[in-house]
């Protein structure tokens, strides 16, 4: 099993992306900078800072010269100042595990008190208090409490007051906010600078798990305290959950203004490093490494070498990454002088050929629905693992049992969930046949080359294509109930298509319900398909769903018929069931329309209107050639 956390070992190809950075930061000349490690969540952004990490500590074993310092902005999400927490944070890592700064813990004090009088202002505010207590003393504060508040929100206040304001120092210090921020800034570069160390280097991960307001006043931290003389920054986040925290706090004026966030960014973070979003091919060999992982021996007191690190480096000396080419079982093997049970972690050598195998298969199928996303992948392994331990403890006397067959079914629950839900209907439906008659048409086009029949448009994208075209190719003469069994938490079939929508995609689902002008939602529907951060097809299931138990909502389905011809026949498959009754002068206008669309596949539902009592005028109406 993986856990969801970086690696140490660069299982993804990322080392010239960590000696860059590692070059960049100690290069005297490019500091004070703020580097932007932008990666979509899951993209690996935790494991490059971790190698950075590593090579910086290679560089400079001492931690005299280069000082590098982690910290985890998600651990002050719930702090009421999260620029003082982060500040602290920092100072104390400083104090308590650096050697270059182990003679300076006074100096480091005296910031940390500092700090303090800043805790002060947050303070203030949290409480509504007047701004302008900022920079006054707890005698001053007291009388402007007790105008202000109740006897025991003074007391609240007051107890807030005494946390922040514990240093001898601070008491008598009249200065204001903007000025012991000057401060601040001064005394951490003379801090720095009495350390003499070359360069310090903070790391910062996990902000894109962060609220908006966090996000915003860690950047506002680095750019306002700490971004000073012989500092490098290097922030870990998702480039577009920076953007909404920043429109978040400072919306547009008009639709028409500037993108302000961008400008934002700009002044914030001087060199942005985007991390590529992994290929199919680097996400197969990422999905066969993580397998090699599990599998493969350590270093130990008897096993001198590592077995992974002996095959990531004859990949690399094969040049695997860079020419994209995805490695096999022939290639494992060939790493090795010895191939036999001596490099396997404790398992069978059969077993690991045999989930491999299984893995190399699959990853054809899998890798183009993962979005190039590392999380996903350990995801998808985690989850076959799982079950197929379960497998072995439901099915150990079956010796039928087909492990690539379960890979397969869990491909498709990836790539399309109502597809693998139908798939399942069908196994219940046909359980009394020797074939799955739906599931071999489909094959069978898919693997002819062949138009897939209208009734089965949904099965025609490319990635199902694919995945029918996969081994093992005749799934539709095998009795899948069993290996659907195993993945009966994702077959909650009473469950409504809405309920799965991702926040995104369920505004887009409510904004084409509440619209009421036909120009405004055929155009949101219309757009559906180039929005890039939704699945455009579970939308419109959502509202094919809703047009079942809603007919009201017909001339909205009327648009989806027209511009989206793979539902058309689950759409006539409703409409055929309507009755006379629910057949008035509009509906007349929005099924003439939809005839006029598609007359050959519109026959059969005129068939069924006229059996369901549908006047012969109306059907007249209907079928008139405009």
């Amino acid at each position: 099993m993986w856990l969801d956390r970086e690696s140490h070992i660069d299982l993804l190809a990322y080392e010239p992306f960590a000696e860059l950075i590692t070059d960049i930061t100690a290069n005297k000349r490019l500091n004070p900078l703020t580097i932007g490690l932008f990666g979509r969540w899951g993209a690996g952004k935790s494991t490059l800072l971790k190698l950075v990490e590593k090579n910086i500590e290679e560089r400079d074993k001492t931690k005299t010269r280069l000082v590098c310092i982690s910290l985890n902005s998600w651990i002050f999400e719930g702090y009421d100042d999260a620029k003082s927490a982060i500040m602290e944070s920092l100072l104390r890592t400083l104090m308590d595990n650096q050697p270059a700064f182990a003679g300076l813990k006074d100096e480091i004090k005296n910031l940390i008190g500092r700090i303090n009088f800043l805790k002060l202002g947050a303070t203030a505010i949290k409480h509504g208090v007047p701004l302008i207590m900022s920079a006054v003393n707890p005698a001053i504060a007291t009388l402007s409490v007790a105008q202000y508040f109740t006897k025991n929100k003074r007391k609240e206040i007051l107890d807030d007051l005494k946390e922040v304001w514990t240093d001898k120092e601070l008491k008598d210090n009249q200065n204001t906010t903007v000025e012991n921020i000057r401060l601040f800034r001064a005394e951490f570069t003379e801090l720095i600078n009495k350390s003499e160390i070359d360069n310090l280097i903070v790391m910062i991960d996990d902000l894109d798990r962060c609220t908006p307001e966090r996000v915003i006043e860690t950047l506002e931290a680095i750019k306002l305290f700490l971004s000073v003389p012989k500092t490098t920054f290097v922030i870990a986040v998702d480039n577009q959950v920076i953007k909404y925290s920043i429109e978040n706090k400072y919306p547009k004026i008009t639709e028409d203004s500037d993108d302000f966030s961008d400008s934002y960014i700009e002044k914030i973070i001087q060199l942005p490093i985007h991390i590529p979003e992994l290929s199919e091919v680097d996400i197969k060999n990422y999905l066969l490494l993580l397998i090699c992982e599990l599998y493969l021996s350590r270093k130990t007191a008897i096993k001198e070498e590592d077995c992974l690190e002996i095959l990531l480096r004859y990949a690399q000396a094969k040049n695997v990454f860079v020419i994209g080419e995805k490695i096999n079982l022939e290639f494992v093997k060939s790493a090795f002088e010895q191939y036999d049970y001596t490099i396997i972690n404790g398992y069978e050598l059969d077993e690991f050929e045999e989930i491999f195998e299984i893995i190399y298969k699959t990853s054809d199928v899998i890798a183009s629905t993962l979005k190039g996303n590392p999380r996903q992948a350990k995801r998808f392994l985690n989850s076959f693992l799982i079950r197929k331990r379960l497998a072995e403890i439901y099915y150990k006397a079956d010796k039928t049992f087909n492990f690539s067959i379960l890979a397969k079914l869990m491909a498709l629950e990836y790539i399309d969930t109502q597809r693998f839900k139908e798939l399942y209907k069908w196994s219940v439906e046909d359980q009394g046949n020797s074939k799955i008659h739906e599931l071999e048409e489909i094959t069978n086009s898919a693997i002819n080359n062949e138009e897939i029949p209208e009734q089965y448009r949904k099965w025609s994208d490319d990635k199902i294509i694919r995945w029918l075209r996969s081994d093992p190719i005749n799934l539709y003469e095998k009795n899948l109930l069993k290996y659907f069994y195993l993945t009966r938490e994702s077959l909650d079939i009473n469950v409504s298509v809405s309920d799965s929508l991702s926040k995104i995609e369920l505004a887009a689902f409510n904004k084409i319900l509440q619209s009421k002008r036909a120009t405004e939602f055929s155009r949101l529907i219309k757009e559906l398909k180039d929005n890039k951060e939704i699945k455009y097809t579970k939308v419109i299931d959502a509202l094919i769903e809703k047009f079942k138990e809603n007919k009201d909502i017909l001339e909205k389905i009327q648009m989806i018929y027209i511009i989206y011809p793979d539902y058309r026949s689950e759409i006539r498959d409703i409409i055929k069931k309507m009755k006379s009754s629910e057949i008035n002068l509009p509906v007349v206008t929005i099924l003439s329309s939809m005839f006029q669309a598609d007359k050959k596949g519109f026959t059969e539902v005129i068939s069924e209107l006229e059996k369901n009592g549908v006047s012969e005028d109306t059907i007249k109406t209907i079928t008139a050639d405009k």
